[in-house]
């Protein structure tokens, strides 16, 4: 008969909650930065990601926010997920070329509620500003 495996030597997994994204790779986004309460992604211009106009897409835009936001919750180790409630961006300008920054910051969390804000810059200018709520898996 076989001995069961002792698993207390064995040392746990921990899910790759932030890089682990197939989507985030699939546009090309990189986490540069992701510490609790603030991230920073970059995204290299790709024209395969825009509109009919040929500007950046919203929904990348929309994709950018959630996920520097995302970042900076999941880099909380007591956090294992979130769900997005609510996501708003304002565009200022669009985006033709250049390198997208993306950053972050929760500014409230109460429980498991959380909201933050986050900017997204081309080349240095603010081209976009967005917000979100997220709900908390602890």
């Amino acid at each position: 008969m076989n001995k069961p495996m002792d698993k207390s030597k064995e040392k746990p997994e921990k899910p790759e909650k932030m890089a682990g994204s197939p989507f985030l790779k699939l546009l090309g986004i990189t986490i540069e930065e992701a510490s609790y309460p603030y991230a920073r992604l970059t995204l290299p211009w790709d024209g395969r990601l825009v509109n009919p106009m040929g500007t950046l897409h919203g929904g990348v835009f929309s994709t950018l926010v959630d996920a520097a936001l995302g970042c900076a919750l999941l880099s909380k180790e007591e956090v294992k997920g979130i769900a997005t409630m609510e996501l708003k961006v304002n565009f200022f300008t669009s985006i033709t070329g250049g390198m997208i920054k993306a950053e972050g910051e929760i500014i409230h969390r109460r429980g498991t509620i959380a909201f933050g804000q986050a900017r997204i810059y081309c080349e240095n200018n603010l081209t976009a500003l967005g917000s979100a709520t997220y709900k908390l898996i602890l």
